[in-house]
């Protein structure tokens, strides 16, 4: 039930991309998560736990970004973007990876109190400069050029299903 509480206030609270001050994440947004694609221009390999609903608006996301390859916290990588799921995970594993200029890909960071508690301990690191909070999954990341930022981004998931 809480669950579904925090997705009710997270559409509350959450902008759309012109709630947000960042050029970065504003482009990211109008080009990524606001734009529906039909072609994915490259293929990655997406984790088997992840929501499959929004395995398309992650590419987007990773290929608006540049990233070649997305791989696991757990394992020593080599790839630009990792993923975690935050129930086997410690933040400082995970401060590590957006300090060493990794973008961090949380999958489903409200699932449990347990895991809410250490997304918001990540978003308050000072290591993670820009976090962006899709509710289902988030980005955390490292970017000098800019202020410590934290967004919470509402997106169309209907146009996508139907896309």
């Amino acid at each position: 039930m809480r669950y579904y509480w925090d997705l009710i206030r997270h559409f509350f609270v959450s902008n759309s991309r012109h709630g947000t001050h960042s050029p970065f994440v504003y482009g990211l947004a109008s080009s990524a998560i606001y734009h529906v694609s039909s072609v994915q221009p490259r293929m990655m390999k997406v984790p088997l736990d992840f929501n499959p609903k929004y395995r398309t608006l992650l590419l987007d996301i990773l290929i608006y970004m540049n990233v070649e390859e997305l791989g696991y916290l757990a394992q020593s990588n080599q790839a630009e973007a990792l993923f975690t799921n935050l129930k086997n995970d410690v933040a400082d594993e995970i401060t590590d990876a957006v300090r060493a200029g990794k973008v961090v890909v949380v999958h489903e960071p409200f699932q449990t109190i347990k895991t809410k508690r250490l997304w918001q301990q990540l978003v308050q690191s000072t290591d993670v400069v820009v976090s962006i909070n899709l509710f289902h999954f988030g980005l955390l990341m490292y970017r000098k050029e800019q202020r410590k930022e934290n967004f919470r981004l509402r997106y169309p998931f209907w146009s996508r299903w139907w896309a």
